[in-house]
């Protein structure tokens, strides 16, 4: 009896902090109880494509699949959000969780609704909304937030067609020393007050 209370007591003991150390979300409505926000939408993991640019993006090269709707929701949910969401930005807790994946099927899918957008890729130190386009090497957004210059006049300069109706991009640009003080400076909230001027949706791939 001993023997057989022991080994219950220490299975237990085990499961617990098992538990504890496990910090996965099982389900939804786990996630939204534990983390408090709501979800707008569930992506599955997609698979990876041996095209570049648009014939990479489910919404673009499938607009008939599973993960093209998923996307489409993500669209429809944000429009009944009840605020204002012309402005977006995009983040991950991680590098490499798919956040350039998702904001550029996203903006594609907003460009296929007939909605003038616009992607703005803020992450300087690793591009991939840049690199997915292949828009490395040219001017962008470091660009316009180093210089003194008007900003609508450098914007209409370095802002490039997706290679679809309805969408642009403003790449990263080259590489600064100081892209988060670029980021939190004054400029870029004018660039975006006249993005917003411009475009009926902004979208942000923010760095993680």
């Amino acid at each position: 009896m001993l023997c057989l209370m022991s080994g219950l007591g220490i299975g237990m003991a085990i499961v617990y902090v098992l538990d504890l150390l496990d910090d996965r979300f099982r389900s939804p409505e786990e996630l939204k109880d534990q983390a408090g926000v709501p979800l707008l939408a569930m992506i599955r993991r997609l698979s990876g494509s041996a095209e570049d640019g648009l014939n990479s993006l489910h919404v673009y090269a499938s607009p008939s699949s599973v993960e093209t709707e998923a996307f489409r929701t993500l669209r429809t949910t944000l429009a009944f959000a009840g605020q204002e969401m012309q402005r977006v930005g995009i983040t991950s807790s991680e590098p490499s969780d798919g956040k350039t994946t998702v904001i550029a099927n996203l903006a594609v899918s907003y460009a296929q609704a007939g909605r003038r957008t616009l992607l703005i890729d803020a992450d300087m130190r690793k591009p991939g909304l840049s690199k997915l386009f292949k828009m490395r090497g040219s001017g962008g957004l470091s660009d316009v937030l180093r210089s003194d210059k008007a900003i609508p006049e450098l914007c209409q300069q370095r802002i490039q067609s997706a290679g679809i109706e309805e969408l642009d991009i403003l790449p990263c640009g080259p590489k600064p020393p100081d892209p988060a003080e670029l980021l939190t400076g004054s400029r870029f909230s004018d660039l975006l007050a006249w993005a917003e001027t411009q475009y009926d949706q902004v979208l942000v791939d923010c760095r993680p």
